[in-house]
């Protein structure tokens, strides 16, 4: 087999799920050996951080959703460290590090309080690397045209470390158009009732589009190059979206 990553030959023994098993999935999965065991290992430690120490760890615990060894959802995001319920009940987060200081308009009889926690910390390379892999993963096993009608170049060396420049993208449920779903029938279906949605939209030959949702956290990132054309709509049209690695929010200024 040839990885779809770094074109090698190989003979892989691990198996690579497009989504990752700290999602929910278990079915969704790439054919053996289209991802060698050396970019498996590589891609391990950026979605290790995706998944713990972003927002994304928030929705993993509220779900009770378990971690690929069988345990809670356990992750760290600036001060706070957010678990997951043992028994996996949905709906219940611990948080430790917490004081009221840290909540607005915290009501003492109530103990109702709003925290604010950060999306993302420190980790948004993380975060676009491991969009950009569940992307290529995705589109190559559910939209074998499409992966065949671009050059993935720029991503492939941007996940391999040959290129470090950082990869843009947005948080945001908006839609230029109706987007596709990658996956089809069955698979679309069992990842929804995980919570999870992978969809891309063809917006034009430099801009591949991908978005992936994860409960209430959408994301959406340009599966070829980093040019912030195609940002420049999404943000104009919606005032709840926000770019990151936050460095790239002066850029789209200059365009707007």
């Amino acid at each position: 087999m040839i990885c779809i990553f770094c074109d090698n030959k190989n003979e892989a023994k691990s198996i690579e799920h497009i989504v990752s098993e700290s999602f929910g999935n278990k079915i969704y999965v790439m054919e053996r050996g289209k991802v060698c065991d050396v970019c498996n290992s590589r891609f391990s430690n950026f979605e290790k951080t995706a998944l713990a120490n972003t927002v994304f760890i928030m929705e993993r615990a509220r779900f009770g959703v378990a971690s690929k060894k069988g345990n809670t959802a356990k992750g760290k995001v600036g001060q706070y460290t957010i678990e997951g319920n043992k028994e996996f009940k949905r709906g219940y987060i611990k948080i430790d590090g917490l004081t009221e200081e840290d909540l607005d308009q915290f009501d003492p009889e109530t103990g109702v309080g709003k925290l604010l926690i950060k999306s993302f910390d420190k980790s948004e390379v993380a975060a676009s690397k491991l969009l950009l892999k569940t992307g290529l993963e995705a589109i190559y096993t559910s939209q074998r045209k499409i992966y065949e009608k671009y050059n993935f170049q720029d991503l492939k060396d941007f996940l391999s470390t040959a290129n470090n420049k950082d990869w843009p993208f947005l948080t945001s449920d908006y839609e230029v158009v109706k987007y596709n779903s990658v996956p089809k029938f069955t698979i679309k279906y069992y990842l929804k009732i995980r919570r999870c949605d992978l969809k891309f939209y063809q917006y034009n030959d430099e801009t591949l589009l991908f978005k992936f949702k994860y409960g209430s956290i959408p994301m959406v990132i340009n599966l070829l190059n980093r040019n912030l054309n195609w940002i420049k709509e999404v943000t104009e049209a919606d005032n709840k979206a926000r770019l990151f690695p936050e460095h790239y929010r002066s850029k789209i200024l200059k365009k707007l």
